[in-house]
């Protein structure tokens, strides 16, 4: 389907693609307690893409904006260039986000990440209200992480670049044995 404005659907069951999606303004699901797939590799978002659901993934061939969700289960993003966040994103379940070698933006203020966070990408920037939980990660750049509680890792954490942990007056734990910080 090819939109050429916002996509907004509300739901009782679940949502599913069946083809491509080219959506140029907002998409807002509304699928409270259901699962949201949109995983078809051509689908391209170009305007935010705010979800409300249980376990959510979402594909997108270029660039993704992830506008405000909510998701009570996991949360799983795979783009083909950079993923950023215009609004809150509030996920129970572990969450994924994967854009190999491509640039990832997490640092709305309001955050909140209740289980593990995963990145694949190149530099990356990830910001929770709380506490994180830095799962198995791999970043080619830069990796900023700032938190306003506790930072723990429960995973092995592969950073090339630079490592920078803001969470002033917290505990601190990347303990991991097999952690490799190269910058």
């Amino acid at each position: 389907s090819a939109i050429s404005g916002t996509y907004g659907i509300t739901a009782g069951g679940a949502v599913d693609d069946f083809g491509t999606l080219a959506i140029t303004g907002a998409t807002t699901i509304n699928a409270s307690g259901q699962n949201v797939t949109l995983d078809e590799a051509a689908s391209n978002f170009v305007g935010a893409v705010g979800i409300t659901g249980e376990n959510v993934a979402v594909r997108d061939v270029g660039a993704i904006v992830l506008g405000p969700s909510t998701v009570s289960g996991t949360y799983g993003i795979t783009a083909g260039d950079a993923i950023t966040n215009t609004g809150t994103l509030d996920i129970t379940g572990i969450t994924t986000i994967s854009a190999s070698g491509k640039n990832v933006s997490l640092n709305y203020a309001s955050n909140d990440f209740k289980n593990e966070v995963r990145i694949t990408g190149a530099d990356v920037a990830v910001t929770d209200i709380g506490d994180i939980k830095l799962g198995a990660s791999t970043v080619s750049g830069t990796y900023t992480v700032t938190a306003g509680s506790s930072v723990t890792d429960e995973g092995t954490l592969l950073i090339t670049g630079a490592t920078t942990i803001n969470a002033s007056g917290q505990n601190v734990t990347l303990n991991e044995a097999a952690n490799n910080f190269v910058g």
